[in-house]
Formats: structure tokens, C-alpha cells, sequence
């Protein structure tokens, strides 16, 4: 829907013009709404969400107008806002001046370039022909760019004519035979040097009335000196082997070189009164440098069509990099590394993604230092193009040896959680398969003197390892860096799995992190370095595989101590005691975090879950604070917690230098608290673990996650701001099928389940969608929330629930479609059925149909029909008659938009009518 409509914006806003008010209809909501068949306030709505995303321009008349915007600025000009008070403030912002806009297109042209661009100027409005300009500065810095806006700009101003000529010659090219160049620029005469079989026009005639740019002008000898300024002087000029004839021409001069002016004749430097510096790319200031940079970006995602994501650290190093070929090679190595990046693209993905892995070899084999930093932040800069193009893909190759080893590796996991394996069996397959991938990999990977790539990763795994081995005494073999190494350089996207393979993958994730914990614990902080120092995105699976792999390889995490956190507010007022008290112990006892003094209790709480999340904290956690709120932190991690914790007010250095002593030695908390206690020191508190599990409520439907999604979002929005109480979507085979053993019910205290079908888990609630509309389950609301919340509190919540879930409310959050002709259509499908089986359907039934046909008209229309209904062949012979019969009632449907239901589709509506028909 939202795509035919932008097509349709495009092509009438095609036909758009300021000059007949009268034709203005077709850009208002109404004419929209008619065109597809729409309610009004539905063509409003998805107008104004275009115009939010910039995709639409509005135009505040009566009635209001709206116009696709980059047709407007394709046509017109750019424009600044999306929202206008009438068409003249559109109008007024379009009509700019076009002349001066044209140097505005050079980076600098108010900044470093405005000097330049003022000589320039003063060199095109001298009277009569102008001032020839000398152009200097190093290889790449634009020069050729700039003589071509002079000649846009002389044309724009109407100093030369439109059609005028305009030559660009190098006289390089020609330095090392004088008479050739010669020739090139005055021209020659029949006859005047070997090969000279007819007269010839030089570029200084052919450039009459227009201009000539002579690039690397130093290279001319000095006889093609003193003819040039001869010329300027003059404005005659004579061909090769022409001794009486004397000819004119009128032509505009600009010269560029690289080199110093000391290598041409004074003579012809005092015809050249104006003498333009144009600066180098790292003269230019670091602002402008990185303008560069995001204009190269944006034009080769206008090139490729397609969005390029570049991260922040590529950013931070192509910025920091010192391009001795100044923008045209800032220019060539974006090129390359876009041009690398979309080799790699597959189908699947919509975009490329700029790393570290897709710059070129030559950055880091000269500047190998700005790899060694991380990134100011994390994430980075998704560049657009203007607008969208046919894209070329890359065809996917066949499932590589990484992927077939995963898959095969879920198959087992599979097998242990059908009980038909041991966990013995399954860690032994897993591992042999990998090892053997592992090995494949490494002899395949390439040289590393050969690859900057693979040179790069052997680099940042061993720096890596040495990091753990010194700070978390984790001791690897040597085998393991390659081995880990070849990994990455061959593995560059996530898995395409399927819902199932998706599901198990989790599970597998879950499986891990509990029976191998220590391996989890090592592999996930791997790769959390690598993720961060050598920017590859990373995946479940590759956290699985290193895990398994870890399981078989010589890398042990000899670390069962106390863990230990300072945290104090401060720039660095925490790392610095903990770093001054590691080196003292001579072993690292403490982590730190540092928080800005306007910190709340929430930002650190957020820190310290992760860190208890990747951190064995079984054996206990101390944690040493400064002031204030951060002595309340218990309160805010205490379902999270799986051992000890001791919390101690007012840190300092001599006492955290005291507790480090006893964690380096190895004691236990029990065993520090007694002699801690006798100290006159600060608050001291013990607490231990609780096991209560956060509550949550499960959204599902038989229709699919789509549809529990969309419940889950009402329910959330219902809950906000009334209940803390988390909602998830799950599918609904699968609570059906296995029951408590399903994730959501394993994590959380599960206090309902809310969704289109009951899948009967014992103990556990279930409110249907239909008694929610209908009004039947407020009674379950209150005994579902009743243990957590007052009764106050929960009427707000029923309240909110009630205006959500009204039958409008749901299907308009379900579907795109029109909802008024949508719960039309199937009202009239309701009472044909109706009709067919004689009894008028209880409302909880006709509900239930409202929700499911409306979801299934949308499937069907995006031919993403239900393609599964279980034992689907024992019921289309046993239930005939009921297929027919619904078939028939919802014909309206089938015609009305041009869709057919499958079986599976008529098998879901019968199971909403089933207790009725049999």
C-alpha cells in the first residue's frame, strides 16, 4: 500500500505546476482516498507518517496538498522543511540564485575556498576578456573540478555564451616532443613536419568565444611559454609552419600546476596577474575532510543505489588518515571500499556495510597505529541515495563448510533435547565437526604476509588473548589465534534461518550458557572484543561454534575468585582506584565504572546487569561505591545476582587496597566479613540472591507471531506507566506442543497467556482475544494482575484495555488495509454463513472471525497465505462439506479482492466454528 502510493505521489507530482491553482485536486487527501479506495482519514494518516519520514512535502492550504518531494527537488530545487503555510513559501524558498549556487557545490566555499572563490570571481568579471588565473596546489586537490565550475559559472552569468567551448588538455601528456604540443595548442599548417598530411585547428582556435584549461602547465617547454604569453598579450597566434599569416582568436585562460612558480619564465608569469592557492585536503581542516568523506559516501550509495552503513570506527580512521593524494585518493579508497563491500552483498541484505574489513590494504600497511584505538561510540552512519535504482545482485554461493557444521551441529542439539542423545554424545559430535571445519578453514586461509586482512586478524586475536590472559588469567595455545582468525576472515554475515532454526538456536544459546559456562564466559568475551576493536559483526552462532570450540581446545579460565566492582561518580575516579590497587596486588582483583555525577541509579544498574550477565559472579560480588544512590544499587540487581553480594559505602583507595588483599589470596566473602566488621569503617551490607523469577505475560495466536506481536504491543501500551510487567510474543505451536519447557515460560513468572486460541499449559491463565473485545474478561484482568498491583491500579489497566481492544482498534492494529470495508466484507461473510448453517454464531465466535479473516485477507493479498494445517489430508477428505460451505460464505472476499483461500486458511476458520458444526 504505502509503495503504490508513493508511485502514485511521484507520478502526479510529475505533472506538477506552480502556475494553475485549478489543478492543485489531485494533491489533496481526497483525491488520494478515491484513487485506492480508501477512507479519508486512512489516506491522511499514511500521507502524514510519509511527511514525517521526509518522503512527502505538505502544504498547509485549504485543503491541504502534499507532493513528493524529491520530484520537487529534482524539478525545482532543494527545499529546506517538509511542511509549508501555502505554495508561494514553497515557491519563494525554490527561486534561489542558480549562479551563485554553483560554487557552493565546492566543500569550503565559505570557509577555506572563499578567498579563492573572490579571485576567481575578480578573474571572470574583468572587463572585456577576463584575467587568465594561475590554479596551484599538490595532485588531487580539485583543480580540474573548479575550472569546470568557472566555465558553469561564466555560462550562468551569461560572460560567455551557453553553447561556448570549453577544452581541458594536459601537457604532460605531450612534454617530451615540444613540437607536438605545440601543435596541439596553435594548430599547424599542410606540410609543416613529418606526417603533417593536412592543416590542423589548435585548441586555441577551436576554444574561441569559450575557455581553455591548461593542467600541469609547468611541463610546457620554454618556447611554448613565450608563444602562450605572446597570445595573452596579443590575442594573435600563428600555426606551426605558417610564417605570414596572423590569426585571432578570443579565449579565456586558466592554468594549473603542481609545482612552484620559480620554473616558469617571469615574462609569462606577468601575464597571469592572478594566482588562485588552492589548498591541500589536511590544510583544508578536519570539518571539511570528513564533509568529504560523507559526500564520496553519499554519491556511491546514489551510484549503487542502495544504503551504505558505514561504522563509526571506519569513520573515525578514513578521517584520521593522511591522504598524500589529498580527495582524489580519499576518493579512490571510499570507491574501493564500497566497490568491496557490494561484492559480498547477497540477496537478503538491502544494504552494505563499510567495516574495517572492507578498507584497503595500503591504510593500515602505512598507518597500522589507528587500528590499535576503539571508537569514540559504537554504531555508525547510514548514507542514502536519492532515490531508488535497480539493483544488480551478487548471487549467493552454495552453504559454505561454516554454515553445513552449524547446521549440523543444531541436528544434534535437536537430537539431545528429544532426549534420543546423552549430552556426552552431543559435545563429542559438535566438537569433532567443528575441529574438522577449524582445520579445513586454516589450511585455506591465506598468507598473512599476502593478506592485510588475515595479517590484521592474526594481529588483534593475539592482542586479544594477551588482554584475557593478563587481566582475567586465561590461558590459550598458540594454535587457537589461527584458528580463530581463519574464522573471522571467512565468516562475514549471519545465517539465513527459518523460524524452527531460529528457535533451536536460542535454545542451544541457553543450553550453553548454562552447562559451559566457563567456555560461554571466555567466547563472549572474545567476542566482545572483536566486535569492538576489529569491527566484524558477530551472531549467535559464531558465540556458539567458539563456545564448542573452546570446549576441545587447551584454553582454561583459572579464576574462581570473589569478583569485585568500584563504582564512583567521576570521569575516572573509579578506574583510577582500581587500576592503582591492581598493579599494587600485582593481579587483577577489580572492574570499575565510571558515572558522570548526573548518573541515576538507572544508568548503573544497566551497567552492572551486564556485567553480572557476562561475569561468573556464583562464587560473590563485591561492590565497593562512592555516595549517594549508588548505596541503593542492591535493590536494583538483586533478582540478578547468583551468589553473595557485599556492598561497602565510601570507597577509598587504602580500603579497597584492604578488600583487594583478601580477594587476591582467594577468601571467600563469609571469610572477609568478620575481620571487615571489627573496622571502624563505612556501611556494610550482605545480601543474598533472591530466586524470584519477573513476571511476564505471554501474547500468542495460531495465525501466526505477526498477529501475537500486534497483541503484545496493545497490551504493553495498556500496562505503561501502571505496571512493570513484561509482555512476550510466542509462537503458538510450539506453548502448544512443548509446554513449560518453552523459553518464555522457563525465564519468567508467567502470570497469563493472552491470544486467539487456549494452547492448555497446566497452571497457567489464558485469556482469549475474543472475551478481551467482548468485554467477558475484566474478571480475569483483575485475578491475573491482583498478587502484583492494588485494585485502583488495575481498574486503570482494564480501563486502558477496554479502549484498546475495542474490535476496530485490534484489526486496524493488524492490518493496513481499510478497516471499515474490510469489517464490512466480513460481516457480510459472517452472514452467509450464518445463512448456510442455520444458527446465528455466539459473538465470542463472530469476533474471533472479525480478528482472524481480517489478518487472513491481508495474507492473502500479500500472498503470504497459512501454508500448514496439521493433518491436512484426513481433514479435507472428512470435512468437506464444512470446507464448501465456508468457501462459499466468504466468496464476497475472493471477489471483492481478487484472492482464493487455500485449505489451511479454511481449516483455521473452522476450528473457530468447530464446536458449533460438529
Amino acid at each position: 500500500m504505502y509503495d503504490e502510493l508513493i508511485n502514485y505521489m511521484i507520478e502526479m507530482t510529475t505533472k506538477f505546476s506552480f502556475e494553475h491553482e485549478e489543478g492543485f485536486e489531485p494533491y489533496q487527501t481526497e483525491a488520494v482516498a478515491f484513487h485506492f479506495n480508501i477512507d479519508r482519514t486512512r489516506a491522511s494518516r499514511i500521507l502524514n507518517e510519509l511527511v514525517k519520514e521526509d518522503i512527502l512535502l505538505k502544504v498547509n492550504t485549504r485543503p491541504v496538498c502534499f507532493l513528493h518531494r524529491e520530484t520537487i527537488e529534482k524539478n525545482y530545487g532543494n527545499v529546506e522543511n517538509n511542511i509549508y503555510d501555502s505554495f508561494e513559501a514553497l515557491k519563494d524558498e525554490l527561486i534561489k540564485d542558480i549562479e551563485e549556487g554553483i560554487f557552493s557545490q565546492l566543500i569550503g566555499y565559505e570557509k577555506s575556498l572563499k578567498e579563492a572563490i573572490q579571485q576567481i570571481k575578480t578573474s571572470i568579471f574583468y572587463p572585456d576578456n577576463g584575467l587568465p588565473l594561475m590554479l596551484l596546489g599538490p595532485t588531487g586537490v580539485g583543480k580540474t573540478f573548479m575550472a569546470k565550475l568557472i566555465y558553469d559559472y561564466s555560462r550562468a552569468k551569461k560572460i560567455i555564451a551557453d553553447d561556448a567551448p570549453f577544452y581541458v588538455f594536459n601537457c604532460a601528456l605531450y612534454a617530451n616532443n615540444p613540437e607536438l604540443l605545440t601543435s596541439y595548442l596553435f594548430g599547424h599548417a599542410k606540410g609543416s613536419f613529418t606526417g603533417a598530411i593536412k592543416e590542423q585547428r589548435g585548441l586555441i582556435e577551436q576554444a574561441d568565444q569559450g575557455i581553455l584549461f591548461l593542467d600541469e602547465v609547468h611541463r610546457l617547454d620554454r618556447e611554448g611559454q613565450e608563444k602562450l604569453f605572446t597570445f595573452m598579450d596579443q590575442g594573435t597566434f600563428s600555426r606551426m609552419g605558417e610564417t605570414t599569416v596572423v590569426r585571432k582568436s578570443k579565449v579565456r585562460l586558466i592554468f594549473a600546476t603542481t609545482e612552484s612558480l620559480t620554473v616558469f619564465l617571469e615574462t609569462f608569469l606577468r601575464r597571469i596577474p592572478i594566482t588562485v592557492n588552492v589548498p591541500s585536503l589536511e590544510e583544508r581542516g578536519q570539518a571539511e575532510k570528513s564533509q568529504f568523506i560523507q559526500h564520496f559516501f553519499t554519491e556511491e550509495s546514489k551510484l549503487l543505489g542502495i544504503p551504505i552503513h558505514v561504522t563509526n570506527k571506519a569513520l573515525d580512521i578514513l578521517n584520521k588518515y593522511y591522504y598524500g593524494g589529498n580527495i582524489g585518493e580519499c576518493k579512490n579508497i571510499i570507491k574501493y571500499a564500497c566497490g568491496f563491500a557490494y561484492s559480498k552483498k547477497t540477496n537478503n541484505i538491502d544494504q552494505i556495510f563499510i567495516t574495517l574489513q572492507e578498507l584497503p590494504g595500503q591504510i593500515y600497511k602505512s598507518s597500522p597505529q589507528l587500528f590499535d584505538h576503539y571508537a569514540l561510540k559504537e554504531g555508525g552512519v547510514l548514507f542514502l541515495p536519492d532515490k531508488k535504482k535497480q539493483i544488480l545482485h551478487v548471487d549467493e554461493t552454495k552453504i559454505n563448510h561454516i554454515e553445513q557444521t552449524y547446521r549440523n551441529c543444531l541436528g544434534y542439539f535437536s537430537k539431545l533435547e528429544n532426549s534420543e542423545w546423552k549430552e556426552s554424545e552431543f559435545l563429542e559430535k559438535c566438537t569433532e565437526e567443528i575441529t574438522v571445519m577449524m582445520d579445513n578453514l586454516i589450511f585455506e586461509r591465506p598468507n598473512e604476509s599476502k593478506s592485510f586482512m588475515m595479517e590484521f586478524n592474526l594481529s588483534a586475536i593475539q592482542d586479544i588473548f594477551r588482554y584475557l590472559e593478563d587481566q582475567y588469567n586465561i590461558k590459550y595455545d598458540g594454535n587457537s589465534v589461527y584458528t580463530l582468525s581463519s574464522y573471522l576472515f571467512f565468516k562475514s554475515h549471519p545465517f539465513i534461518l527459518n523460524k524452527q532454526d531460529e528457535m533451536l538456536t536460542k535454545q542451544m544459546l541457553q543450553f550453553i550458557k548454562r552447562q559451559y559456562k566457563a567456555e560461554y564466559s571466555i567466547a563472549a568475551k572474545v567476542i566482545s572484543f572483536i566486535e569492538k576493536r576489529m569491527e566484524l559483526n558477530l551472531y549467535h552462532e559464531d558465540i556458539i561454534l567458539m563456545a564448542l570450540f573452546l570446549c576441545k581446545k587447551q584454553i582454561q579460565h583459572h579464576d574462581n575468585r570473589v569478583k569485585a566492582m568500584i563504582i564512583a561518580h567521576g570521569y575516572a575516579t573509579a578506574s583510577s582506584i582500581s587500576n592503582v590497587c591492581n598493579r599494587l596486588l600485582g593481579v587483577k582483583v577489580y572492574d570499575s565504572i565510571d558515572m558522570p555525577v548526573e548518573s541515576s541509579i538507572k544508568d548503573i544498574t544497566k551497567q552492572m546487569l551486564k556485567y553480572i550477565e557476562e561475569n561468573d559472579t556464583s562464587s560473590g560480588l563485591v561492590v565497593l561505591v562512592d555516595m549517594g544512590s549508588l548505596s541503593l544499587l542492591h535493590d536494583q540487581i538483586k533478582e540478578a545476582i547468583k551468589g553473595p553480594l557485599l556492598c561497602i559505602d565510601q570507597v577509598s583507595t587504602s580500603f579497597a587496597l584492604e578488600i583487594g588483599n583478601y580477594l587476591s589470596q582467594g577468601k571467600s566473602i563469609e571469610e572477609m566479613l568478620q575481620p571487615l566488621e571489627q573496622l571502624v569503617r563505612p556501611t556494610i551490607n550482605l545480601y543474598y540472591p533472591s530466586k524470584r523469577k519477573e513476571y511476564a505475560i505471554v501474547s500468542s495466536c495460531f495465525t501466526g507471531i505477526g498477529t501475537a506481536t500486534q497483541i503484545q504491543q496493545l497490551l504493553s501500551e495498556s500496562m505503561e506507566d501502571l505496571i512493570d510487567i513484561k509482555v512476550v510474543s510466542h509462537d503458538f505451536e510450539r506453548l502448544k506442543k512443548n509446554g513449560m519447557n518453552e523459553p518464555p515460560l522457563r525465564i519468567y513468572d508467567v502470570l497469563a497467556i493472552v491470544g486467539t486460541d487456549n494452547p492448555k499449559i497446566e497452571g497457567i491463565n489464558f485469556i482469549s482475544l475474543e472475551d478481551i473485545i467482548s468485554g467477558k474478561g475484566e474478571n480475569d484482568v483483575f485475578k491475573i494482575f491482583e498478587k502484583i498491583a492494588p485494585p485502583e491500579t488495575i481498574r486503570k489497566v482494564n480501563d486502558r484495555i477496554i479502549k484498546n481492544f475495542s474490535l476496530r482498534r485490534v484489526i486496524d492494529s493488524l492490518i493496513i488495509l481499510d478497516t471499515e470495508k474490510v469489517i464490512s466484507k466480513v460481516e457480510e461473510g459472517i452472514k452467509q454463513l450464518e445463512n448456510q448453517m442455520r444458527q446465528t454464531l455466539p459473538n465470542d465466535k463472530k469476533i474471533a472471525l472479525f480478528v482472524h479473516v481480517s489478518c487472513m485477507i491481508e495474507r492473502l493479498i500479500r500472498k503470504a497465505p497459512i501454508s500448514e494445517y496439521p493433518n491436512q489430508e484426513e481433514f479435507e477428505r472428512i470435512h468437506k462439506k464444512e470446507i464448501n460451505m465456508i468457501r462459499n460464505a466468504f466468496s464476497v472476499l475472493e471477489k471483492s479482492y481478487s484472492v482464493q483461500m487455500n485449505i489451511p486458511e479454511i481449516g483455521y476458520i473452522f476450528n473457530i466454528i468447530k464446536s458449533i458444526v460438529e
